[in-house]
């Protein structure tokens, strides 16, 4: 497959402005159209980005049949992915979705399904997963820096006052913010999860209608267990958006803030109480552009090559299922542990 590759995207608010850029800057695609239920996002889309009114509508089913676009970049609410996704399926299109895949499993599987059904790529844009020191730290981890992997820990602390939805919502954390660190996880480990332990709460004070800490224990693929410290209202020293992680192997250890560069100390000899230890930079890990960008061109690349991404939903489906794991869990007043 050679040329540009014609795209519509669905979700003309505030995410796909962002994608908007991206795609109309990108070398490889041209933009077909865009689709939004409000008459008024579309009319904006269509004039801010040189687009004509033919190509702007708010029925997907008849924008695709109409422009025969080669794929859908879907950026509409989680509870309208499963139709866009079926529906740009249906017509023969790639799907590239942000995140969450869907708003339940049972939804998510049955996009999974219709994907390799139709034989067409379904990537799902977890665009931290393209952040340099995440690829650096898989590649280490991976490239056995630290040994074997026993223990990863992650802490998220912010006081965000959002307004809106989130403040009404239930589970908040979990179902709006932990995905991006529990994909990240998977990405920077190679692990999947096995079950979970979650207990989740609403600190005094909070801002937030709905439970809104969280801490969970997850045991993963090769007995890696992974803690997750969590809150959306937790005023002063707050961490990164990307979290502060701690990653340990039987040969040492990778500290990672989200703002700096990870570092990381190794064993490097026998001895003592204190075996012999040392500390080393993780070497950076130049995997190509991070961001949306970064999931445009790993989708386009697989697209062309034929293949599965590696955020692809098949895959994506195991971060999601630590999200409703944990949900799960919360939920049980015996607060017991969860099978993922």
């Amino acid at each position: 497959m050679s040329g540009k590759l014609r795209a519509v995207l669905a979700g003309c608010g505030g995410m796909g402005q962002g994608w908007l850029k991206t795609l109309k800057a990108s070398p490889d695609v041209e933009l077909a159209g865009v689709v939004d239920l409000r008459p008024e996002a579309v009319e904006k889309a269509v004039k801010d980005f040189g687009l004509t009114p033919e190509q702007g509508g708010t029925d997907l089913r008849a924008l695709l049949k109409k422009l025969t676009p080669s794929l859908v970049v879907d950026v509409t609410v989680p509870a309208a992915h499963k139709d866009v996704t079926l529906a740009a399926l249906a017509a023969g299109c790639h799907v590239l979705g942000e995140k969450p895949l869907a708003d339940t499993m049972a939804n998510a599987k049955k996009m999974v399904a219709a994907s390799k059904k139709a034989k067409k790529v379904y990537m799902v844009s977890q665009n931290r997963r393209w952040n340099p020191p995440v690829r650096a730290i898989r590649k280490a981890i991976s490239g056995g820096l630290l040994g074997t992997l026993t223990t990863v820990n992650c802490d998220f602390y912010l006081g965000a006052h959002f307004g809106g939805f989130r403040d009404e919502m239930d589970h908040p954390l979990l179902l709006d913010m932990s995905i991006h660190h529990f994909d990240m996880m998977r990405c920077m480990t190679l692990t999947d999860p096995k079950a979970v332990y979650c207990h989740e709460f609403n600190p005094k004070g909070s801002w937030y209608k709905g439970d809104v800490a969280a801490t969970a224990v997850f045991e993963m693929s090769g007995g890696v267990v992974f803690t997750y410290r969590g809150s959306w209202c937790a005023e002063g020293l707050f961490t990164s958006w990307e979290g502060a992680w701690r990653f340990v192997g039987d040969k040492g250890t990778i500290l990672w803030d989200g703002n700096t560069p990870p570092v990381a100390e190794v064993v490097t000899g026998t001895g003592g109480f204190h075996v012999p230890k040392e500390k080393r930079d993780v070497p950076a890990a130049d995997d190509g552009p991070s961001g949306l960008e970064g999931s445009l061109k790993r989708f386009l690349e697989a697209i062309r090559a034929g293949k599965q991404p590696e955020s692809w939903c098949g895959d994506n489906i195991k971060s999601l299922a630590m999200v409703f794991g944990a949900v799960q869990s919360a939920g049980k007043k015996a607060r017991r542990k969860i099978e993922v």
